[in-house]
């Protein structure tokens, strides 16, 4: 459990790193650029998808990481445990989003880094919101 926790903390670490940047770093990109307001919003919204697919991409890796660690810890579809890395990214993908599917499940202590991932998910999307909003509301004036 105390791996799961440290790479669950880990990760979440870099992804509010990953995010402020990337959002600060767009807002003074999207200020200085000279193209009219729905194309900068666009820009800033493009942006946002590829930080929160990066995100996604830091999970899959750590469930990559965690299913080949130990055999306690393993994402389930029907046909038995899934390990590939692509898998864990689409299991990361329906996770980070809420989505759920269902047709992947983790089993083992890593549910607690699922759990968390759909919170991080859930307070990612609303900062990136909130900051679209603001923007598109700059923009708007």
């Amino acid at each position: 459990m105390i791996v799961i926790f440290s790479t669950s903390l880990l990760i979440i670490s870099l992804c509010v790193m990953l995010h402020f940047e990337a959002l600060r770093k767009i807002a003074k990109i999207s200020d200085w650029l000279k193209i009219r307001g729905r194309y900068r919003v666009t820009v800033v919204v493009l942006v946002g998808i590829l930080s929160h697919t990066l995100h996604v991409w830091l999970f899959g890796l750590g469930y990559y990481f965690i299913v080949n660690l130990n055999h306690d810890n393993q994402i389930v579809s029907l046909d038995g445990p899934v390990s590939s890395f692509l898998d864990c990214v689409y299991f990361s993908f329906a996770n980070y989003t809420s989505l759920g599917y269902g047709d992947l499940v983790p089993e083992g202590p890593m549910r607690f880094m699922a759990g968390t991932e759909a919170l991080v998910g859930l307070v990612f999307i609303a900062w990136t919101a909130s900051f679209l909003y603001l923007k598109m509301e700059q923009y708007w004036k």
